[in-house]
């Protein structure tokens, strides 16, 4: 008789966003991995005693839409491109769920590490007039000429250990589109997977997980992959072509 297998987030205890953000790694080391979908269970069955898993409202999976902004020249694109140090992303971030909005900015420092800040936005934070001075106070420069470049959206599931000092996302249903919305991609077959650690952890039952399985850590970013995907006509790709081969072999 055929039985049906139990998703293995089940087996997970549920947490909210509350003790999350008790352990909110504004500041911390980021670990990404490109994982075949159809790995997605492997890599989660049997840790169900080592992390809890996001829970709000009874979902554990929500949806997250990003727009990425650039200047015309895409020059974000170009820095990471170029493997320049003290890099940022400019992104606004809707959870769809709740309704939240977030304008951020994202930085890579010389030491590898990962800063996010970020400013909600509501009716009162764009009528106070504080997001500019928010940018630039973040940038260190004037924000002017920086226009929509990029739309990612995706599917998360956040774990966090027990001790709270590691936290992994998935993120599935990978989809790009271009900021006027004419062209756009979707990459249905690749989970996108990321420890994030505010040291290294002297032990991560996932990170061990993941090695079993074969996978190895990549340099990822969703905003210059999906610029490469669809604008790889007209901007350099070179240092990315390796990664999009890799893409291109998951969802061949």
């Amino acid at each position: 008789m055929n039985m049906a297998v139990a998703s293995p987030l089940e087996g997970f205890r549920g947490h909210c966003l509350a003790e999350q953000m008790q352990a909110r790694l504004m500041n911390r080391v980021d670990t990404k991995f490109l994982v075949p979908a159809y790995l997605l269970d492997a890599c989660l069955r049997g840790l169900e005693h080592h992390y809890s898993i996001l829970e709000i409202d009874g979902r554990r999976r929500f949806t997250y839409d990003t727009l990425y902004f650039d200047t015309p020249e895409r020059q974000l694109y170009l820095d990471h491109h170029n493997g320049k140090l003290n890099r940022f992303k400019l992104r606004i971030r809707h959870y769809r769920e709740t309704g939240d909005s977030f304008l951020e900015v994202k930085k890579k420092n010389n030491r590898e590490r990962t800063i996010k800040n970020r400013l909600p936005l509501t009716s009162q934070t764009v009528e106070s007039s504080r997001v500019v001075p928010f940018l630039e106070e973040q940038l260190g420069r004037p924000v002017a000429g920086m226009l929509p470049a990029l739309f990612v959206g995706y599917r998360r599931m956040t774990f966090m250990s027990a001790r709270g000092t590691e936290r992994i996302t998935v993120d599935t249903g990978l989809g790009f589109h271009s900021a006027d919305r004419r062209s756009g991609l979707c990459l249905p077959d690749v989970a996108v997977f990321e420890v994030k650690y505010d040291r290294k952890v002297p032990y991560s039952p996932f990170l061990e997980r993941l090695g079993q399985l074969g996978c190895r850590p990549v340099q990822f970013s969703k905003y210059c992959i999906g610029t490469s995907l669809l604008f790889g006509h007209e901007c350099k790709t070179n240092r990315f072509k390796p990664l999009l081969r890799r893409l291109h072999g998951i969802c061949s």
